[in-house]
């Protein structure tokens, strides 16, 4: 059990980045064509990475900042980027 969340982990991680580089703002220069689910992987990326890194470099000494990034940035990026992306696709198709 622990070998499969092991191996399940990273396949989420690096299928999740793929997802959001194939179908998110990254497809071209303009953003045209680009998915909405690429595009809030896309945000939810930036945001966890932000939550996750930020702690770590301004307060070192907290054993628990990288937390932030898991617990409440990421899943907050996903809805905005959800919620925003929705918002992209809707203007752009009027």
């Amino acid at each position: 059990m622990e070998l499969l969340l092991g191996l399940l982990v990273p396949v989420i991680t690096f299928g999740s980045i793929a997802l959001a580089v194939r179908n998110g703002p990254f497809k071209n220069r303009w953003w045209r064509g680009e998915n909405f689910a690429g595009f809030a992987f896309t945000v939810a990326w930036i945001c966890f990475l932000v939550g996750f890194v930020g702690p770590m470099i301004f307060a070192p000494g907290a054993n628990q900042g990288p937390l932030l990034g898991v617990l409440y940035t990421g899943p907050f990026g996903a809805v905005l980027g959800i919620v925003w992306g929705a918002i992209r696709t809707v203007k752009r198709r009027n």
